[in-house]
């Protein structure tokens, strides 16, 4: 018996370090055929190598890594850099090969696709944006008058591209054209980077786009919200927001926290532990007992105001008494409480109603200066959407309301 399990045991040695030496000389051949192109190759690159690019899919959710960074001079003479990237809490988790040439000049962000759906991310902080569409390329910006330069500068180059390379996910991030989705193999990626060179080329010489350059933005980790930051863990939030109380060990985790317009927001996971007891009965009819514990995590996006705010809940918390307004399909849609109805019918009029309609936002609860939302996962384009849910029903509250309870009409009132 033990001479089968010492074979046995020998075998699998012997394949791990077949599996080990293939494995070796496949990077050896990879890293050889790198070098060969004249590139060079960097194994284990940080967020500082790609710190100034910021638009999306760069500047989104947390967890970021970069990994594998190839960095040359396309066939063109455009400076490039390729690398694995990743994210996570933003959306769709985030994993892909990305290549970046570095243009002349640079521009405003813009997003050029094909027919499939644009970069997740790309509106947020309530972001602007118009798009265009020609042969085939969509371009998604800030400016229909961008959007119209890129059409007749780069569309015939982008589309023949994603003719060549079988889809189109290109972005512009500053002064750096963006492609998702670059091959790792390095002929493989020789012909992307070729087909690419001459979308920056079009770039380049189109005299309406460089008549739109602009100076090129500051770093921003969070895209367009220069004021967030992370912070990671600070237990006292737990003492601010609405959160579990039961159990032990409460801690915070991935906490984002920024201040705008005066209103703070505070984003984390809430985590805690409880016990229990869990009793068996054996085959001998004996009872035995033991204590189980049980985590428990819970996603928390919460604001706080600059100003006091009667208790009211929209689709939220039990906060004083519902009430019924005179829109049918209001009342069906949402359920509104509070401590002070004629506060909620000051807050809560037509003009509202119709917006809340339309955008079915997630429930909220308002408590003095604090803000809840009920979310379903600690995800950063969560966030940012009840931010701008937060300041658009803030938005449209009357200036009476603001008058009577002497407090300044905030800057995004919406008239």
């Amino acid at each position: 018996m033990s001479h089968g399990i010492g074979t046995w045991v020998l075998l699998a040695v012997g394949v791990a370090v077949v599996v080990g030496l293939v494995l070796w000389l496949r990077r050896r051949h990879y890293l050889n055929q790198v070098r060969a192109l004249g590139w060079s190759h960097e194994s284990n690159p940080t967020m500082a190598d790609v710190a100034d690019l910021q638009a999306p899919p760069f500047g989104l959710g947390l967890g970021r890594t970069v990994d594998e960074l190839v960095a040359g001079t396309t066939p063109a003479g455009f400076g490039f850099r390729v690398f694995e990237y990743t994210y996570r809490d933003a959306g769709p988790s985030y994993s892909e090969r990305v290549a970046c040439l570095q243009l002349p000049f640079a521009l405003p962000d813009a997003f050029l696709s094909g027919t499939g759906q644009p970069r997740v991310g790309i509106g947020m902080a309530g972001r602007t944006l118009v798009q265009g569409e020609e042969g085939g390329v969509r371009v998604i910006t800030g400016d229909a008058g961008l959007v119209r330069d890129l059409l007749g500068g780069v569309e015939a180059s982008v589309a023949a591209f994603g003719q060549r390379v079988g889809g189109i996910d290109l972005g512009v991030d500053g002064s750096r054209l963006v492609a998702s989705g670059a091959p790792k193999d390095p002929d493989d990626l020789s012909g992307f980077l070729a087909a690419l060179d001459p979308v920056a080329q079009a770039i380049a010489a189109a005299p309406a786009l460089v008549a739109r350059q602009v100076p090129p933005s500051a770093p921003n980790w969070y895209y367009g919200h220069p004021e967030w930051e992370f912070v990671g863990s600070d237990d006292t939030v737990l003492d601010t927001y609405p959160v579990t109380s039961d159990g032990y060990g409460h801690r915070t985790e991935d906490l984002v926290r920024g201040v705008r317009d005066g209103i703070r927001v505070e984003a984390f996971v809430h985590h805690w532990k409880t016990d229990r007891i869990e009793t068996t009965t054996d085959s001998e009819g004996h009872t035995h007992t033991r204590t189980v514990t049980d985590d428990h995590s819970e996603p928390v996006c919460g604001f706080v105001l600059p100003f006091f705010f009667p208790a009211l809940s929209v689709n939220g918390g039990r906060v004083g008494e519902k009430v019924r307004f005179e829109s049918t399909d209001f009342n069906k849609a949402f359920t509104v409480r509070t401590a002070d109805p004629k506060f909620a019918s000051d807050v809560i009029h037509p003009r509202t109603m119709e917006w809340l309609l339309a955008r079915r936002p997630r429930g909220w609860t308002v408590s003095g200066p604090v803000v809840a939302f009920e979310v379903e996962d600690h995800d950063l384009l969560i966030v940012d959407d009840c931010g701008e849910v937060l300041r658009g029903w803030l938005g449209r509250i009357p200036r009476f309301v603001w008058q009577d309870r002497s407090v300044p009409v905030p800057p995004y009132l919406v008239e």
